[in-house]
């Protein structure tokens, strides 16, 4: 399944595995798809930022007919790209392949650079020079050597010129590092990932190289393990992503949409629910009058004041570990979830929807939640009844 699904991706947009390695977007044409394109321009930023995904890629070279000349870290750890710029900037098509930048004859490989620049440019008035005096070759590195003949683009300066001293002396250096990576004809290119031991791609070992990448600052000890708590509900995917949002404070309110120029401010920043303070996340779920009420109100139906005090209980995923017994915690923490994802739903019908706030309808959806949540995950799901849950939430689950 896996080939009729690579041979119908090429047969659409043509050579797919050419284009994601060389992961820039000047080579996509219209007819491209957005998911193609999409993938690209993510491994285009990711490259400015940090090793991007190609670094990880090992290249075992055949023709060469499937991998970028330069973007591909074939000759190395890095790309030509990237140890050649001065050559990079004159290049003619940034995404010819190794087997385009040259020909087989007489069963070897030559190098040929009169195909790397734009024809009737400099450049490739020097190449053909230097491919006169048979200056290249693959079979061994150039000796050094200058350039002189009055026959290059019919400029009689060109050769004498330091910029065809500069490229002259690139050619050969270049060529000296691609000639230590044999081209051989009639075997196809093929590809490994150099983070795993058998060379197999794994979510993974991509997941832990990509976080390492972007590694900042470290992070408060108790935000590691709230983040750790929260990912151990069984709720839907969708809450536990809002939840990671929320913790790390990546909510759209009002004041994010300001400092985003989303908004302009002023009016515009106020709280949806009171009207009366800038809308940021502790003041929407927290401080808002509001906001304040609701939280008093599923404590106390909760009736958790033994375990935790009603501050702590906003700020659950900071003192989950005063309660200690775990089913008790499950509950509590899946209440929370869905008193703050409610609280947001209210939030944003108020804003687009132009609906009123309704008190008695938020507390009744947050009960409703919870108890769907914890009933498609718990294995006593028959012994807690909506009425029950509704009086006695903490003994439905403990029975």
């Amino acid at each position: 399944m896996g080939t009729v699904w690579k041979d119908l991706l090429e047969a659409r947009y043509g050579n797919t595995r050419l284009k994601v390695l060389i992961g820039d977007v000047s080579i996509l044409s219209k007819k491209e798809s957005h998911w193609w394109r999409d993938l690209i321009v993510s491994d285009n930023f990711e490259r400015l930022l940090f090793d991007h995904f190609m670094s990880a890629i090992k290249c075992n070279i055949g023709n060469g007919a499937s991998t970028p000349l330069w973007y591909a870290s074939w000759t190395g750890r890095k790309s030509l790209m990237e140890s050649f710029p001065f050559l990079f900037s004159l290049a003619g098509n940034f995404s010819d392949s190794i087997y385009l930048a040259g020909d087989f004859i007489d069963g070897g490989w030559c190098w040929n650079f009169t195909r790397w620049f734009d024809e009737g440019s400099p450049a490739a008035a020097v190449a053909a020079e230097l491919k006169h005096h048979d200056r290249y070759s693959s079979r061994a590195p150039p000796a050094a050597a200058s350039v002189n003949s009055p026959a290059a683009a019919g400029d009689a300066t060109v050769a004498d010129s330091a910029f065809s001293q500069q490229l002259a002396a690139a050619i050969q250096e270049v060529q000296g590092v691609m000639n230590l990576v044999p081209i051989k004809d009639n075997c196809v290119d093929n590809f490994s990932w150099a983070l795993s031991s058998n060379g197999c791609f794994s979510v993974n070992s991509c997941y832990e190289f990509f976080k390492a990448s972007l590694s900042g600052p470290p992070m408060e000890s108790n935000k590691v393990l709230a983040f750790n708590y929260l990912w151990k509900f069984k709720v839907p995917s969708r809450i536990l992503c809002f939840g990671w949002r929320f913790l790390l404070n990546r909510i759209p309110t009002r004041d994010q949409l300001v400092r985003r120029g989303v908004l302009v401010g002023g009016s515009d920043s106020v709280c949806a629910l009171c009207s009366k303070e800038e809308e940021t996340l502790s003041h929407l779920f927290f401080l808002c009058n509001i906001s304040i009420r609701i939280w008093r109100r599923v404590f106390m139906w909760l009736d958790i004041s033994e375990d935790l005090t009603i501050d702590e209980f906003g700020d659950f995923f900071h003192f989950y570990g005063k309660i200690h017994c775990l089913n008790k915690r499950m509950i509590v923490g899946t209440v929370w979830l869905a008193t703050v994802w409610v609280i947001w739903l209210k939030r944003n019908a108020v804003i687009f929807k132009k609906e009123d706030f309704s008190f008695t309808e938020c507390m009744s959806d947050i009960v409703l939640l919870s108890w769907r949540w914890l009933c498609a995950s718990h294995r006593r799901v028959n012994l807690c009844s909506f009425y029950n849950w509704n009086i006695l939430p903490l003994l439905c689950f403990e029975r």
